[in-house]
């Protein structure tokens, strides 16, 4: 879990000024301090203000010439007095969240947020919840689908009643996000509605924390996926079956030792029972590439490049977690990425191999053809004859492989999803 802190002061400039701009700026402040007050009071008003409102100037009673002075002084009374508690008691909160570094795509997650009452007076009647996505509507002159939102609040608003003054509520909620990547919270939206709701106000707050969302693991009934599936599993089946035995030495017989084979002319030769000692070939380390050289930039992308380039990462998530099942340790390589750790919120905290491979995996962008192909040549150097898996979208057919008997491409395409498969455990 990770502790990402948020003030209600981020998202301000802070940098220093000159200051004959820095006077120029408070007399605007000071000049239009009576327009904003106005649009404060306006924007915050319900209708149950503006009711009250049209109640007192009712009851100046123009037609008849006298005003009705005791409504028209309670309306007035109750109209500014509320405005001025309003304002007055309206929350300003610090929140921090605690949440885990890594999510997968499309499954929700839990976040509590942590908020704590700045000012000195309590906050009251105030609720706190994450912004809903803009979701774009379709229009009639549109004939493809809206893209889904980037993300979705599985909670709604949670109220808080009292808040006083250094006091912390924790609140719980959930997030869900659809795409991989390195996402920013959603902002934090906090409503006031203290007193009797005459007046509401919204305050936004940037959030400062990310989260990685890492891509969605292949599923072995997904029917797209087969084609990917068997040959991810033909590899590892011959990565790591170990038909072949290597021969370890021979020693003298104990009982209970399970024999595999007697080493007869060693025992005749030393009058004592001898046997010969067997290892299976255990690969301990592979190396994993991934492509991520495209031709096309992201705004010109077609849904299929989009699709089979998701569909990658999925593939490669997928090798991360069947093979970290068996103990192999994984070398990732991914084209296009610093040699340095994406710097972002989510990374601060204890992860495991296996789940760091995925964070990586979820900051990976596009990157040039031309630079890909260099760093692929580069990578396979490294990797020299160790077993190397090669994940990409495009041909690569001027990569040479040859030197490395056990290193193999897999090409995500459209002839790879009518193959048939089988689920992904190597040995079967």
């Amino acid at each position: 879990m990770t502790n990402v802190a948020l003030s209600a002061t981020d998202g301000t400039p802070g940098a220093r000024r000159n200051p004959f701009f820095r006077l120029i700026g408070t007399l605007f402040q000071v000049v239009t301090a009576p327009v904003r007050a106005f649009q404060a009071v306006r924007h915050a008003m319900t209708p149950a203000s503006v009711s009250l409102l049209l109640l007192g100037i009712v009851t100046l009673n123009i037609i008849w010439g006298f005003p009705w002075t005791g409504m028209f002084s309670a309306c007035v009374g109750m109209f500014l007095s509320g405005c001025l508690i309003h304002f007055a008691t309206r929350p300003l909160l610090a929140c921090h969240f605690t949440l885990p570094s890594s999510s997968p795509s499309g499954q929700s997650f839990s976040v509590t947020i942590h908020a704590r009452n700045l000012r000195i007076l309590p906050a009251l009647d105030f609720t706190l919840s994450f912004a809903q996505p803009k979701t774009a509507r379709r229009r009639w002159f549109r004939r493809r689908q809206p893209s889904l939102p980037a993300y979705w609040v599985r909670e709604t608003a949670i109220r808080n009643t009292v808040l006083r003054s250094g006091e912390t509520a924790d609140l719980n909620t959930s997030l869900q996000f659809f795409r991989r990547g390195i996402h920013p919270l959603p902002k934090i939206i906090i409503r006031a509605g203290f007193p009797f709701h005459l007046f509401e106000s919204t305050v936004v707050y940037p959030s400062a924390g990310t989260i990685a969302i890492t891509p969605r693991v292949l599923a072995a009934d997904d029917t797209a996926a087969k084609g990917l599936l068997d040959n991810l599993g033909g590899w590892s089946h011959r990565l790591l079956s170990g038909d072949e035995l290597d021969y370890t030495g021979s020693r003298e017989y104990e009982p209970g030792m399970a024999v595999r084979r007697w080493d007869f002319p060693s025992w005749a030769r030393l009058g004592v029972p001898i046997v010969r000692e067997f290892q299976s070939p255990s690969i301990q380390k592979v190396f994993l590439i991934i492509d991520t050289g495209l031709d096309e930039q992201i705004g010109s992308r077609s849904d299929t490049e989009e699709s089979h380039f998701e569909r990658m990462f999925s593939l490669a998530a997928t090798a991360i977690q069947k093979l970290s099942r068996k103990s192999v340790q994984i070398e990732l390589f991914v084209t296009g990425e610093s040699q340095s750790n994406p710097d972002f919120s989510g990374s601060s905290s204890i992860a495991t191999d296996s789940e760091s491979l995925l964070i990586r995996l979820a900051a990976a962008e596009s990157v040039p053809v031309a630079s890909a192909d260099e760093q692929l040549v580069r990578m396979l150097e490294i990797a020299g004859r160790s077993p190397s898996l090669i994940l990409s979208t495009r041909s690569l057919l001027n990569l040479k492989t040859n030197a490395n008997p056990h290193a193999e491409i897999i090409r995500i395409c459209d002839t790879d999803l009518s193959i048939p498969t089988e689920a992904l455990e190597p040995g079967n």
